[in-house]
């Protein structure tokens, strides 16, 4: 076998980059493999504050593949996710933690578990192998733990998670409400941030029956700072919307504090399945989502329930 790649799903979050680089690290230590972490897009504020604090490289930008190279996927399985650089059949295995949606033309590689986050997954592998993690790898699968579950507040998180979480800590030694405070202040920075970033830096595409449905979204401590950009985010997304081709587009900025979010409305059809699948009422051309802060979870499964009826 040639050398292999590991790497997460397009427009990153920090649980991605983590997943990427401790993945590849386990593959070069445990399993002896010849393997190198890259990223499928830019990172947002948040992964670049982690990885500084911690003095870590940024795994290198995804570029065309040598013949002999394979692809491990991380915290990603879906077609649309998966970086334009990769051609599906060079994929030999898996390791996620969303909703199997690939189709494979034959038997691969494939850990996917109903857990927080894919770091929690990779903290199990070691954990499995009695293989010590070293501080610095303690503390980046640590911070893509607290990231992916928002310190343990979103319905995706586990008990699991949060038993895990405890373990890395014993060994990365981190005061995690100091560290999630400032964590969460540079996921909200808009500091060199632009408004199309806003609502691509974490934006999925995903297929719903026979729709296709993007979903971007922004986690901030401070919603007003996006949410005061309002008409300019209307007018990217309904661009955004034709250009990716989609069928339904849909963003929403969480209040991580507070446990909600304002959902954006760009057009009736949106608005309409909105107000079938949440029951919440559109005044301004948003949506105010009680206690939803998940778009794995709390989002995208009932949009699909409610697209495949």
């Amino acid at each position: 076998m040639g050398k292999l790649i590991v790497i997460g799903h397009k427009n990153p979050d920090t649980d991605s980059i983590i997943a990427s680089l401790v993945a590849a690290h386990y593959f070069n230590t445990v399993l002896k493999m010849d393997v190198q972490a890259y990223r499928a897009g830019e990172m947002n504020n948040e992964t670049k504050f982690i990885l500084q604090e911690f003095g870590i490289e940024a795994p290198e930008l995804v570029g065309d593949l040598l013949e002999d190279e394979k692809v491990v996927l991380v915290d990603h399985n879906e077609e649309n996710q998966i970086s334009d650089k990769i051609d599906f059949s060079r994929v030999i295995q898996i390791i996620d933690h969303h909703k199997i949606s690939l189709k494979t033309d034959g038997p691969i590689f494939c850990r996917i578990e109903p857990i927080g986050s894919t770091s929690s997954l990779i903290a199990k592998m070691f954990f499995e192998k009695n293989e010590k993690i070293s501080e610095v790898y303690a503390r980046l699968l640590l911070a893509g733990i607290l990231s992916d579950t928002l310190n343990f507040t979103s319905p995706t998180t586990t008990e699991e998670d949060k038993k895990i979480a405890e373990k890395l800590n014993e060994t990365a030694k981190i005061e995690i409400e100091n560290f999630v405070s400032r964590m969460f202040e540079a996921k909200s920075s808009l500091e060199g941030i632009s408004v199309e970033e806003i609502v691509s830096l974490d934006y999925k595409i995903f297929e719903m029956g026979e729709y296709k449905v993007g979903v971007g979204v922004w986690e901030t401590t401070n919603p007003e700072s996006v949410n005061q950009k309002k008409e300019e985010i209307l007018e990217i997304l309904k661009a955004k919307k034709e250009k990716d081709k989609i069928d339904l587009l849909f963003f929403m900025s969480v209040d991580i504090i507070k446990q909600n979010s304002y959902l954006y409305i760009i057009s009736q059809k949106e608005g309409e399945l909105a107000q079938k699948v949440f029951g919440g009422k559109i005044e301004n051309e948003m949506m105010i989502l009680e206690g939803v802060v998940s778009r794995k979870k709390q989002i995208a499964p009932q949009l699909t329930n409610e697209l495949t009826k």
